[in-house]
């Protein structure tokens, strides 16, 4: 099931805290982060291997929605975030999130409205070992 929240309200159990985005996971636990390639970037997509958490979060009042494919052999999903401030998140527990142990794991975070699907997108492989 996708779970998409207001930052405010994503603080949990010490998986999420306080940080420069409210919510945003913490420094420690983050293994992987790729930002969108606007000059101020308005998304930003995390990774930690552990559980799989992935996090795609907006960053700009600016109209655009944030977007993350991730995708592996063998599978794919699609996280979006819309609205400054909003995030959308998946994790190991959820059907089909749960990622492959000791794989590449491939990330395309991306803006997107109506009419533009893919602008300033950025692409990250990341090993995923744990």
């Amino acid at each position: 099931m996708k779970r998409s929240r207001k930052l405010a309200g994503l603080v949990s159990a010490g998986v999420l805290t306080t940080t420069a985005l409210l919510g945003a996971p913490e420094a420690a636990a983050i293994d992987h982060e790729v930002q969108t390639a606007d000059p101020d970037p308005g998304g930003v997509a995390w990774f930690t291997e552990h559980g799989d958490y992935v996090y795609v979060c907006d960053q700009e009042p600016d109209g655009w929605a944030v977007g993350l494919d991730v995708y592996w052999n063998g599978g794919s999903y699609t996280l979006s975030a819309g609205g400054s401030g909003n995030c959308d998140l998946a994790d190991a527990s959820e059907s089909g999130h749960d990622l492959p142990e000791n794989a590449y794991i491939n990330f395309r975070v991306y803006l997107h409205k109506s009419g533009t699907p893919y602008a300033y997108q950025r692409t990250a492989q990341w090993y995923n070992d744990n």
